[in-house]
């Protein structure tokens, strides 16, 4: 019989040998956002931050019951791509509403000019991946709130001003 070896038998041990561009969800802290006027609360770990990512922005978002992740909202020059990890939530998407569980994936090309917004009518959370190309990380994105009769320009330097849209 061998010596016993910790890093053979427990992969954690082998854990702190990964290059840091890998990360587990699971050692990333989430960070709580709640808009309560707004019904807009949830929490977010940042996966590109945890692994080094440059231009690209990767999040894991978990929606409440009854919140929603954001105001509506459109892009400019951020493309965006959503896949739902665990529970059900619902896509508003223009005027229309859609119903989402684990396994589908949403694509939102920058310009469409159709605002999406994640909302969870249900009983228990829903997490949902988001992945986009950053604005301010070389990016100029401007971003629509309709509702709010609002947008947020971004410009390629991180430097941001919400303005009053023009009538």
């Amino acid at each position: 019989m061998g010596k016993y070896d910790p890093q053979a038998t427990n992969p954690r041990a082998k854990a702190d040998a990964r290059p840091s561009c890998i990360a587990n969800l699971s050692e990333i802290a989430a960070e709580t956002y709640e808009r309560e006027r707004d019904g807009i609360a949830g929490k977010t770990w940042d996966l590109g931050e945890a692994t080094g990512a440059k231009l690209l922005g990767i999040d894991v978002t978990e929606i409440g019951p009854g919140k929603k992740s954001s105001h509506l909202h459109a892009h400019s020059h951020k493309e965006e791509f959503f896949y739902v990890l665990e529970g059900r939530c619902r896509l508003r998407l223009g005027a229309s509403e859609h119903e989402l569980r684990p396994g589908d994936a949403i694509a939102r090309p920058a310009g469409t000019g159709v605002p999406h917004q994640f909302f969870n009518p249900y009983d228990a959370p829903c997490r949902v991946m988001m992945l986009g190309v950053q604005g301010g990380r070389g990016v100029e994105d401007v971003v629509d709130w309709p509702e709010l009769n609002r947008e947020l320009v971004i410009d390629a330097e991180g430097g941001r001003k919400v303005v009053k849209k023009k009538s």
